[in-house]
């Protein structure tokens, strides 16, 4: 049985703390940004491969291919960013009240943030959820999302009119949305005094 720790308080707070919570909702925007970069290239370099009147861009395809590679590692890069910011707003949203509102809010970023970034730390491996073993198997794949007829696993990207959508179920756009307003709340937090005090 995993130990329970008691909840700090602001008191508790310190300017470690506080530079910590900035950087890593800073690292979570800014990876969520650099991911949709990539794929809104890799989606305009793979349109250049049939737009040639001649045939295939044998260019286009292959930077496409490497695209694809950098696209992705952002996704991954991002999913993990992500994982350690949802671990240490479960912290800093004691230790700085200010950002719990809109950390409340960030409902689809606190519901399918930390089970896929899961899946993905755990997709390989002989206990991997590829070779069908994982302690959540049975949510690896989902069927109907992020739209019903669709079935996709969680290192699958499912991209429509409405977002991107890493493993089907956690849309990019949406935690940007959502993690925003936590940021430009933290920026305006001062930090604590080295001696915890506000």
């Amino acid at each position: 049985m995993a130990k329970k720790f008691p909840n700090p308080t602001p008191a508790d707070a310190k300017w470690f703390d506080h530079q910590q919570l900035n950087f890593w909702l800073w690292a979570c925007l800014r990876d969520a940004s650099n991911y949709l970069d990539i794929s809104r290239e890799s989606d305009a370099t793979f349109k250049a491969i049939f737009s040639s009147p001649i045939g295939i861009n044998k260019e286009a395809s292959e930077r496409h291919g490497q695209l694809k590679n950098e696209q992705d590692l952002a996704a991954y890069h991002f999913t993990v960013t992500m994982g350690n910011l949802l671990r240490l707003l479960s912290r800093a949203q004691h230790l700085f009240p200010a950002i719990q509102p809109s950390y409340s809010q960030a409902r689809h970023l606190l519901t399918e943030g930390k089970g896929l970034r899961d899946m993905i730390e755990h997709a390989h491996g002989n206990d991997g959820y590829l070779v069908g073993n994982g302690r959540e198997q049975e949510n690896f794949v989902r069927d109907d999302a992020p739209r019903p007829g669709i079935t996709v696993d969680a290192i699958s990207t499912i991209i429509d009119e409405s977002g991107h959508w890493l493993g089907g179920r956690l849309c990019v756009e949406k935690v940007i949305e959502e993690v925003t307003p936590i940021y430009d709340v933290a920026r305006e937090i001062p930090p604590p005094e080295e001696d915890g005090t506000a």
